[in-house]
C-alpha cells in the first residue's frame, strides 16, 4: 500500500462558491472576515478564515456520552463501591491491569453482572498485561485492542509523536479485519489542544481509511493522562481532570475516561486513604455524570468544527504525525522503537528543563507551594512512566524525612517596603522543599546592628536579602556564618549562592538537599 506524503483534506465547500454566497449573503466587496452560513440543502459553511482550504466535518461516532469511573487498586468493599457508582449513573468502568490479576478481574466483572443495568455497562481494561476473564453479558474492551501512541505518551513525547505512533499501528493493522476496532489517545490539562489533537486523530483515520479504500470506523477512546498530576497540591488533580475531560468531549471523543484526583496515589504509591479514595472516586464520577448528562457537552457534533485555532492546531498535528508516521513506515517494530525512544527522550529533556527553570510552571510544586502540605511518606515513588513534577516530589519528599528540617531565615538591610518582591521569591523558593522560611516583617537600615544580627543568627540557611547598591555596602563588612548562605539576586558576594529569576531552581535545591541528607 502505498501513502503519499502529502496530508491534504478535500474542503466541505469550493472556495470560490462559499466566497460568492458570502458576499451576496453579506452585500460586501471583500469578505476577509469570518461568517456562518448554511445553504437550504444542509452543507455546512465553516466559520474560518476564508484562506484556509484543509476543513472536514469529522464523523462523530456516537454523540451520547457514558458518565465513567477509574479503578487502579480494590478496595475491600469494592461490591459496595460499584453499586454506589451503578447507582449514581456509572456506565464506563476503567481498569488499570498492572494492578490486576485474573482473578480480582474475574470478581470485578461477576460484582458488576448482578447490577440490574449491567447490560448498559462497558469496561475497559488499560495497559498491556494480558489477563484472562470470563463474561457473557459484559462489554470488555482491551487495550491491547486499541491503535495507540502510550509508549510515546509514557516516555514523555509530544502530540505529534503520540499520534504518529497511532497512525502506525493503524496502517499496519487496517487490512487486518481481525486487528484493533478503536484508536486512543491521552488527555491532559492543555484544553485546546486535547481538542485538537483529538480532532487529528479523527482525520488520520479517515485519511489512512480512504487510501486503504476501508470501510472500517474506528471510535475514539480519550485516555487520563497522568503526566502534569501531582502529589502535592492533590486537589490541583481535580482541575486537570475536569479540563481533560471537557475537551474530549467537546472534541467528540466516543469514550471518555474520568480519574479521580488520588489516582496518582494509587498508581505511584500503592497506597490506600479512606478519606481520601471515597472523595476521589464521588468526584471522579461527578465530573463525568456533570460534564456528560447534565452540561451534554459531547452532544453538540464536532463542536470545534470552524474555530481558527482549533482547525489550524488540528491541521498541523495531523500534518506533522502523518509526516512522521511516513518516516516509521519503511522500518522495523524494533527500528520503528528506538527512533520513537530517541524523540520522545529529547521532548523530555525539553519540559524537565522548562520545568527545573519555571519556564513551566507547575502551582504548587516548582512555584506557589503549600508549605504546610505533607505527605508524610517514608519512602520516594516508583515511577511507572515519566510525570514533570517527580523531580521536585522527590527533593521535598526528601527532606520530610529527615528527623530535623533546616531552618531558613531571610535578614534584610535597607528600605522593608523595596524589598518586599525579593522577599516573597526566596520564600516562594525555599518553601518548595517544604521548609519553613523565617522572615521578621522589617528590615534594618544600621550596618553595624545588622552585622549583629546575622552573627547571632543561628538557623542552618540564611538568605541576605538588600538593594544591588547596599550588597556594595555590605560586601566588604559581612561577619563568617557556618550556615549555608544564599544571596538574593545576582550581585557575586563570596561564600555566597545567589537566587534568582530563570535559573535552574531544581539544581540549586537539589545540591541543598543532598547536603542535608548525607548529616
Amino acid at each position: 500500500m502505498i501513502f503519499d506524503d502529502s496530508f491534504n483534506t478535500d474542503p466541505t465547500t469550493q472556495l470560490a462558491e462559499w466566497e460568492k454566497l458570502l458576499r451576496a449573503e453579506l452585500k460586501l466587496e471583500d469578505v476577509g472576515s469570518k461568517t456562518s452560513k448554511k445553504t437550504p440543502e444542509g452543507t455546512r459553511w465553516p466559520t474560518l478564515w476564508l484562506e484556509t482550504q484543509s476543513l472536514t466535518q469529522l464523523p462523530v461516532q456516537n454523540s451520547w456520552k457514558k458518565a465513567a469511573q477509574t479503578y487502579i487498586q480494590y478496595a475491600k468493599n469494592l461490591a459496595q463501591l460499584i453499586d454506589d457508582d451503578l447507582n449514581s449513573g456509572v456506565r464506563s468502568f476503567f481498569l488499570e491491569k498492572e494492578y490486576l490479576t485474573s482473578d480480582s478481574l474475574n470478581l470485578f466483572l461477576k460484582t458488576v453482572e448482578t447490577h440490574p443495568k449491567h447490560a448498559e455497562c462497558e469496561i475497559f481494561l488499560l495497559g498491556s498485561k494480558q489477563l484472562q476473564f470470563k463474561s457473557s453479558t459484559l462489554k470488555v474492551i482491551d487495550e491491547n485492542n486499541f491503535h495507540h501512541g502510550r509508549l510515546s505518551h509514557e516516555l514523555g513525547g509530544d502530540n505529534i509523536q503520540e499520534l504518529a505512533l497511532m497512525a502506525l499501528s493503524l496502517v499496519r493493522k487496517i487490512e487486518n479485519q481481525n486487528g484493533p476496532e478503536m484508536i486512543s489517545v491521552f488527555v491532559d490539562s492543555h484544553f485546546f489542544r486535547n481538542i485538537a489533537k483529538i480532532r487529528a486523530a479523527k482525520l488520520l483515520a479517515l485519511k489512512i481509511s480512504q487510501t486503504t479504500k476501508s470501510s472500517k470506523t474506528f471510535p475514539v477512546v480519550a485516555l487520563s493522562s497522568f503526566r502534569e498530576w501531582t502529589l502535592y497540591e492533590r486537589y490541583s488533580n481535580l482541575l486537570r481532570n475536569d479540563a481533560a475531560v471537557a475537551s474530549a468531549y467537546i472534541a467528540g471523543a466516543d469514550h471518555v475516561q474520568s480519574s479521580g484526583y488520588q489516582a496518582l496515589f494509587e498508581i505511584e504509591l500503592e497506597s490506600q486513604d479512606l478519606v481520601h479514595d471515597e472523595r476521589s472516586r464521588r468526584m471522579a464520577r461527578n465530573t463525568s455524570h456533570i460534564l456528560a448528562l447534565e452540561s451534554m457537552l459531547g452532544v453538540v457534533e464536532d463542536a470545534a468544527f470552524g474555530s481558527y485555532h482549533i482547525e489550524n492546531l488540528t491541521q498541523h498535528y495531523a500534518q506533522e504525525a502523518w509526516t512522521l508516521m511516513q518516516q516509521l513506515l519503511p522500518l522495523n517494530e524494533t527500528e520503528a522503537q528506538k527512533l520513537m525512544i530517541d524523540k520522545a527522550s529529547k521532548v523530555r529533556g525539553v519540559r524537565t528543563e522548562e520545568v527545573r527553570t519555571r519556564k513551566h510552571i507547575l502551582a504548587g510544586m516548582n512555584d506557589f507551594p503549600d508549605v504546610k502540605d505533607c505527605l508524610k511518606l517514608q519512602s520516594k515513588p516508583t515511577p511507572r512512566f515519566y510525570r514533570v513534577a517527580q523531580d521536585f516530589e522527590n527533593l521535598r519528599l526528601e527532606i520530610e524525612s529527615l528527623k530535623t528540617k533546616p531552618r531558613v531565615s531571610i535578614v534584610l538591610y535597607g528600605e522593608y517596603s523595596a524589598l518586599v518582591p525579593r522577599v516573597n521569591f526566596v520564600k516562594n523558593y525555599f518553601e518548595l522543599l517544604g521548609l519553613e522560611v523565617l522572615e521578621l516583617g522589617k528590615s534594618q537600615s544600621d550596618l553595624e546592628t545588622f552585622k549583629k544580627e546575622l552573627s547571632q543568627n543561628k538557623n542552618e540557611i540564611i538568605v541576605l536579602c538588600s538593594s544591588d547598591d547596599n550588597y556594595e555596602i555590605l560586601k566588604e563588612s559581612l561577619p563568617p556564618t557556618s550556615a549555608d548562605k544564599f544571596i538574593a539576586g545576582k550581585f557575586s558576594l563570596t561564600g555566597y549562592q545567589n537566587l534568582f529569576a530563570g535559573q535552574n531552581v531544581y539544581e540549586v535545591l537539589e545540591a541543598l538537599v543532598k547536603k542535608w541528607g548525607s548529616k
